[in-house]
């Protein structure tokens, strides 16, 4: 079944990053970007290559997802473990794929907005919108560089995926206790998460 979503979760995250690069994304948009730091030649040389290798990025989508959901299981196995000396990881792999399928949310909302309402944009824009994140209340570009990423970080997503995970784990425990879990879930990834 775990699989299965996480195949499910793959093929939407490859359907959403397809569509982002081949709707948002254009030469014009490139070369509007990048006219005053590159000539012509680089700028083309620069779309070419990103023709050339753009399906290796698609093809390390499943492992790079993999990769994070278990590193997301572990870190929740090794929580649950100190509260229950249990060690969940299988179980707990499929929290966390299904707590993935939260960040879709924002990867659709960036899609629709940039084709429906901000329809001028740079590639800066597209790099740095997130929305319902704390970045989101700044002008970025008056925001110091090291800020960027926990102010994106800092979202409505993020904390609904920290309750999926919450109810997966109380899931898994013996006595289910949210507030438990709630709990192993801020020692062990939210002490992963502020690490990284």
């Amino acid at each position: 079944m775990k699989s299965y979503l996480f195949g499910i979760l793959v093929l939407l995250i490859l359907f959403l990053n397809f569509s982002s690069r081949n709707i948002l994304i254009s030469d014009i948009l490139y070369f509007n970007s990048f006219a005053e730091q590159l000539s012509y030649e680089q700028i083309q040389d620069l779309l070419a290559n990103g023709e050339k290798w753009a399906w290796l990025g698609y093809a390390f989508i499943p492992i790079i997802y993999a990769i994070k959901c278990s590193l997301v299981a572990f870190c929740l196995s090794i929580g649950l473990f100190f509260v229950t000396d249990r060690f969940e990881f299988k179980k707990l792999f499929g929290v966390a794929v299904v707590a993935e399928f939260v960040f879709l949310i924002p990867a659709v909302g960036k899609l629709l907005w940039f084709l429906f309402v901000q329809t001028d944009y740079t590639l800066e824009d597209l790099q740095l919108f997130y929305p319902l994140s704390a970045l989101s209340i700044f002008d970025y570009h008056a925001v110091q560089p090291w800020l960027l990423y926990p102010l994106q970080v800092l979202n409505v997503f993020e904390l609904i995926y920290w309750v999926v995970l919450a109810f997966g784990v109380a899931r898994v425990m013996p006595q289910r206790n949210v507030n438990r879990a709630i709990g192993v879930v801020a020692s062990s990834y939210g002490t992963g998460l502020v690490s990284f």
